[in-house]
């Protein structure tokens, strides 16, 4: 198993992420998904950086990036009660493992204070049991027309 350092990244970590979430993209090809737009990527890395929060996970051997999750407090439509929001969560898949999850989804539960975690799949993966172990309700599907 790999050495891992996790940390909450900061404006100098932003090229980095992005670089990440270019190869996250790369691996959606059979999603149908449309092209990156860098500036508007560079943007959300940006905004979530001020109001969100994301957190890396860096190779020691080799110092390089190899997941990160980002995720920002919000409510829900009908509510005021606080949920934290997944947007997204990549581990380079070399090396994804269950360890490196919980402890990426283990970082977003000491931000929630006990408040509901929300994620969404788009990316085909089928991971139910993965995040069924990590603690999660199936609360549905995602759809897409095109």
């Amino acid at each position: 198993m790999v050495s891992c350092n996790f940390y909450q990244a900061e404006k100098k970590d932003a090229n980095n992420i992005f670089n990440l979430l270019k190869e996250f993209k790369n691996d959606l090809l059979d999603c149908d998904y449309p092209d990156i737009n860098e500036d508007k990527v560079k943007t959300f890395i940006n905004f979530m950086l001020e109001k969100g929060k994301i957190i890396c996970v860096q190779n020691l051997d080799t110092n390089k990036l190899i997941g990160v999750c980002i995720f920002c407090k919000s409510t829900y439509w009908w509510s005021e009660q606080e949920t934290m929001i997944i947007q997204l969560i990549y581990v380079v898949e070399k090396y994804r493992n269950y360890q490196i999850m919980k402890q990426l989804i283990d970082s977003v539960k000491q931000v929630s204070k006990d408040n509901p975690i929300l994620i969404s799949i788009t990316s085909k993966l089928q991971a139910d049991k993965l995040f069924e172990k990590l603690g999660f309700e199936n609360m549905g599907n995602n759809w897409r027309m095109k």
